[in-house]
């Protein structure tokens, strides 16, 4: 491949890790902001079921939100490791709150066939439709690829 169309693919690895990473900070103040009106009693939060005022949720959305964030520094410095290291980390944090979502799901449905109860499909709205899973199920294919680039560059077996 050319020099040129190298340079076009990362570019466009570098728009989609900036909108992602952009999605993820504006999701943390979010959910800081929802989590910070449900402390002082104040009915007025932002997409409530969407976004969870969760603080744990939200403190893993500033981390994958600055980690991404950092990787677009690193690479405009040109600093190829760092720039790859920030984003492995940001993306497999993402999916590292992917799988705990998935798992309480998993847990809850289980619990429910164990003790003989009603499933109550309320959960797919609870757990399912959160924005740290949607934002997860996006993150999948940039994982993968940049834990591929990085192991490809680095000679990582």
């Amino acid at each position: 491949m050319s020099y040129e169309g190298m340079k076009n693919i990362k570019t466009i690895n570098l728009g989609v890790l900036s909108i992602i990473g952009s999605t993820y900070l504006l999701t943390g103040f979010t959910s800081v902001f929802n989590w910070f009106m449900s402390v002082i009693g104040v009915d007025h939060r932002i997409y409530p079921s969407f976004m969870p005022g969760d603080l744990g949720s939200a403190l893993i959305s500033l981390t994958v939100g600055a980690s991404l964030i950092a990787s677009l520094y690193y690479a405009l410095r040109r600093d190829e490791s760092k720039y790859l290291i920030a984003a492995v980390c940001g993306l497999w944090l993402a999916l590292g709150a992917l799988m705990i979502q998935l798992m309480t799901v998993i847990a809850t449905v289980l619990d429910a066939l164990i003790l003989g109860e009603e499933i109550n499909y309320l959960i797919i709205n609870e757990h399912l439709l959160r924005i740290d899973v949607i934002l997860g199920c996006i993150a999948v294919p940039a994982s993968i690829h940049y834990t591929l680039v990085l192991m490809r560059t680095h000679r990582i077996h």
